[in-house]
């Protein structure tokens, strides 16, 4: 399977090794991302990817996790991962690669990419260099699944939504980990308010399906109070509580 046969057109790129570069213009690489990139060469961070790797595929033993990986890749065709970060948390995916399942994953930190890139050296797997705020670069009705893990840090996340379903292939499945408050706290009325589609689980789930997705199931992973670090920007108050979900919707 080729992987170019999905990429639209009209799109320009460089590709090295299974690299392949969209943002062409260093100056078109998006702010937090050159700083991001900064600070790991700056503090010479070593991501440890190909230990994160294998720590994040220990968790296909845990149920809800399995299940996820499950959802995206068992039909054939190409899985994309959005904003895949420095986590590796998408590595179980990486141990069902086949001729017949190609797995891309995408971030715009030069770093992460090329940890990524160093990761694994498997035929069948691509990391793809692009800004998550532009349109994707698959062609319509391309791709069998995405998946997702926080996507709340990309800007403009209904957009995004809208071009995963655009370029999803009919039946083609969308799954993401994604963190939600309840309604009614500080924070909900906050997000709520400046439109964001992840102000709540109701309201995420309302936005997809606006769009065309249909609602599989959701579980509750995690539930807390207050913040999960010093310095997070949310939540807002101490008091309010926010669940991570994983959620699975078909097209």
């Amino acid at each position: 399977m080729l992987v170019e046969e999905i990429i639209r057109n009209n799109m320009r790129y460089n590709k090295n090794g299974n690299i392949y570069s969209f943002i062409q213009d260093e100056e078109e690489r998006p702010l937090w991302s050159q700083r991001l990139n900064n600070y790991f060469i700056n503090s010479n961070a070593d991501l440890k990817m190909t230990e994160k790797y294998k720590q994040n595929k220990l968790r296909i033993n845990e149920s809800a996790y399995k299940r996820f990986f499950d959802y995206i890749s068992e039909n054939e065709g190409i899985g994309v991962d959005l904003a895949s970060g420095p986590s590796g948390y998408f590595s179980p995916a990486l141990d069902r690669l086949s001729e017949n399942y190609v797995f891309i994953v995408t971030d715009a930190c030069p770093a992460v990419i090329n940890a990524h890139s160093s990761a694994c050296d498997n035929p069948n797997f691509y990391v793809f260099d692009m800004d998550l705020d532009k349109e994707l670069p698959f062609k319509n009705e391309s791709v069998t699944a995405f998946s997702g893990n926080l996507l709340n840090n990309v800007d403009h996340y209904a957009d995004l939504i809208n071009e995963a379903y655009r370029c999803l292939k009919f039946g083609g499945r969308f799954a993401v980990i994604e963190m939600f408050f309840e309604h009614g706290c500080k924070t909900y009325e906050y997000l709520n308010n400046q439109g964001a589609v992840w102000a709540s689980f109701e309201t995420f789930v309302e936005y997809c399906r606006n769009v065309g997705f249909v609602y599989k199931d959701s579980e509750i992973i995690n539930s807390r109070k207050g913040k999960i670090s010093d310095g997070d920007l949310f939540p807002l108050d101490d008091n309010d509580c926010s669940t991570d979900r994983m959620i699975y919707f078909e097209k």
